[in-house]
């Protein structure tokens, strides 16, 4: 086995432009890549009766948006909504408190006045899925665009990115890298708090499956298994594992090859040192 990558150098992140990150490989046979952090969606739902005889309410706890609680009719349809954007509808009795918070709580009442709030709390999220530990520095990603950077303990960091003032997205790092891809951009936080981030350079949600070509010529396959996107990487110091995206995305790094995968089969690349590219199709 021949160790085949180095510590590169950490940069400042800034918009259009990428950190390097700290990233060690093995390649040729065993190789191994670091891989996202989590495996699960970081999503908890659960339903309850409503305080309205004969409805109920779905709660969803997710840590890219944060807690909601949606109040269906006999019929099963949608009555109301609270979530991060509204959090409260006196009218219908609906309530979360702490809505971003690690332990939000429902609450409803079916009388407004001096009639007490039955509450409920949400589903409890893992803790690799609760934001925790201490904010160290935002990075303004673009003009709406920013994300708030924890440190938990070492090798350990957390982002939350904000968009429009809404959460959007949720990244834990703890041991392995992060990443996040929402809308053109991608951010992958790296576990020593290091960040690279870039737009476009990706293909499309739902792509072909089979074999894309990165600007710097190395390789990936596309692959699904039991509905699950994975990705295998090439480069020139071999080939790595597959590296599956269960509900989170997967990270696969080296010192020039950077793909992030989203669970949605989204392929996003970048080089460093390179114009950036969207992945080329090269078949199956």
């Amino acid at each position: 086995m021949r160790t085949a990558l180095r510590t590169a150098l950490a940069l400042v992140a800034l918009v259009g432009t990428a950190t390097a990150s700290v990233a060690t490989a093995t390649a040729a046979g065993a190789a191994t890549a670091t891989a996202s952090s989590t495996t699960s969606a970081c999503v908890a739902a659960k339903t309850i009766p409503s305080v309205f005889g004969g409805w109920k309410v779905k709660l969803v706890n997710s840590a890219d948006r944060g807690a909601s609680a949606r109040l269906f009719d006999a019929r099963g349809r949608v009555v109301s909504t609270v979530d991060q954007s509204r959090s409260i509808d006196a009218a219908r009795g609906l309530r979360i408190t702490g809505v971003l918070s690690a332990k939000p709580v429902f609450g409803q009442r079916s009388e407004g006045g001096p009639t007490p709030w039955k509450s409920t709390a949400f589903p409890a999220l893992s803790a690799d899925c609760t934001q925790s530990g201490k904010l160290v520095r935002t990075l303004r990603l673009d003009s709406r665009t920013s994300a708030q950077i924890f440190r938990v303990s070492a090798g350990h960091y957390q982002a939350r990115v904000h968009q429009g003032g809404s959460l959007v997205r949720f990244i834990d790092a703890h041991g392995r890298a992060g990443a996040a891809v929402f809308g053109s951009r991608t951010l992958v936080l790296n576990p020593d708090g290091t960040t690279v981030t870039w737009t476009g350079a990706k293909t499309a949600a739902n792509p072909r499956l089979g074999r894309y070509k990165l600007a710097n010529g190395a390789t990936v396959k596309l692959v699904k298994r039991s509905g699950v996107y994975g990705a295998q990487v090439t480069t020139g110091h071999g080939t790595f594992p597959v590296a599956y995206a269960k509900g989170r995305p997967s990270v696969q790094q080296d010192d020039v090859t950077l793909v992030v995968l989203g669970a949605d089969g989204t392929l996003s690349g970048y080089i460093y040192g390179r114009a950036q590219k969207a992945p080329v199709y090269l078949g199956a």
